[in-house]
């Protein structure tokens, strides 16, 4: 029976390893994947300032950041300072840390995770234009309740492999010690 438990426990340690690989691979893909839409409002706000649009005429339509996932944007002048937003603050403002980032990035652009406030994550991407700074947020609700829903569903399974992995090591102890009386 020792050899039993030796053998689910080797097998648990591998287990665990590669779920808590898989998991921390998803998380990462799908926070990741919230810089896109953000990355794709910040760089149409760009493009329609390199226009000659205002920074209110570039901005994509009016959005609620606490209510809805559609993407916001943010415009700042040279010194920094908010010009024009696509969402009514609520008295927050973008870390300006975060703006001069920017400044020292070799691309031009700073990708952060930006909590104005429990509740409130988003993915932002900022980007240098010539007037100034434009960023673009988009929520991290969507892409975190997907991780969650993973999460359960990867638990689920590990607790079929710790069950499975169980019955086949008692079931190798019962076969060896057959096999060791003959």
């Amino acid at each position: 029976m020792k050899k039993a438990v030796t053998l689910w426990a080797a097998l648990m340690v591998a287990g665990v390893f590669c779920a808590g690989c898989v998991y921390v691979s998803f998380q990462q893909q799908a926070r990741l994947g919230a810089d896109v839409p953000a990355a794709m409002a910040a760089q149409q706000a760009a493009y329609e300032l390199g226009l000659g649009a205002s920074p209110q005429e570039a901005l994509p339509a009016q959005t609620d950041m606490a209510e809805t996932i559609t993407p916001f944007v943010m415009v700042y002048d040279n010194n920094k300072k908010l010009v024009a937003a696509s969402t009514d603050m609520g008295g927050f403002s973008y870390p300006q840390g975060c703006l001069d980032q920017i400044d020292s990035s070799n691309g031009g652009d700073n990708r952060v995770t930006w909590q104005p406030e429990s509740g409130l994550r988003f993915a932002t991407v900022g980007i240098k234009v010539e007037s100034g700074y434009v960023v673009g947020a988009y929520s991290l609700s969507e892409s975190e309740n997907a991780t969650d829903r993973f999460s359960n569903t990867l638990l689920m399974g590990c607790a079929l492999y710790a069950v499975g992995c169980a019955v086949l090591a008692l079931l190798y102890s019962l076969i060896a010690k057959r096999f060791r009386k003959k």
